[in-house]
């Protein structure tokens, strides 16, 4: 299983974006995986989306996210304990921080990003 994080989904949609291409080349890997996204990271993309391409684009990303992706739905304990992280790495922001804890919780190692802030975590190899 991979974690997904909103600054490659937005890359993908977004034809705009620097990393758009290497998003594209990246797809058909990810198309085989089994993937994972937290709803904060879901939340991320579709409001980025919805504000750079439109209502209608955005509730289709929505679908496709929660049909093709497992969506993890935090707690506040869980939330409590990535604030861990924000505190330590200062510049990842919760969500991120929730992605780190949520990788260490189920054993995961691969995050696909553009996000550079998670090169700062051990254990965590960020495909890009």
């Amino acid at each position: 299983m991979i974690l997904v994080d909103s600054s490659y989904i937005i890359a993908l949609i977004n034809d705009r974006d620097k990393n758009h291409n290497r998003a594209k080349e990246l797809f058909e890997d990810i198309s085989k995986e089994k993937k994972l996204i937290p709803l904060l990271m879901l939340s991320e993309a579709v409001t980025t989306v919805n504000s750079r391409k439109g209502p209608e684009l955005s509730k289709l990303l929505f679908e496709v996210l929660c049909d093709d992706f497992k969506v993890y739905y935090p707690n506040q304990e869980e939330i409590s304990k990535s604030m861990d992280c924000v505190i330590k790495y200062k510049s990842l922001s919760l969500a991120d921080c929730f992605a780190v804890y949520l990788m260490r919780k189920l054993n995961i190692t691969r995050i696909y990003s553009f996000d550079s802030d998670f090169d700062k975590v051990d254990g965590i190899v960020r495909v890009f």
